[in-house]
């Protein structure tokens, strides 16, 4: 009874740390983005940095699904621009 009690504490907490984990992933997704886009002024680099804001935006409403989608979004047309991916 005491081991399926202490396994139940485990993924208790271990859910919210691992979602804790990726939305810090995010912010660095971004700041990479932007480093990777410094001074590119084509029409990819700008949807790039926003969709990159938009994730920043979704991240703080604690929609990380959505978060991370649009940092797929954000690397590909980083990527489209000239950035390194």
């Amino acid at each position: 009874m005491k081991s399926i009690l202490f396994l139940i504490t485990l993924f208790a907490f271990a859910l919210p740390a691992s979602s804790a984990g990726f939305s810090v992933s995010v912010d660095q997704r971004s700041d990479a983005v932007s480093a990777q886009l410094k001074g590119d002024n084509s029409y990819h680099a700008h949807l790039a940095r926003e969709l990159s804001d938009i994730a920043i935006e979704e991240k703080s409403q604690h929609d990380i699904d959505v978060a991370k989608a649009f940092m797929d979004l954000a690397e590909e047309h980083a990527a489209k621009a000239g950035g390194a991916k």
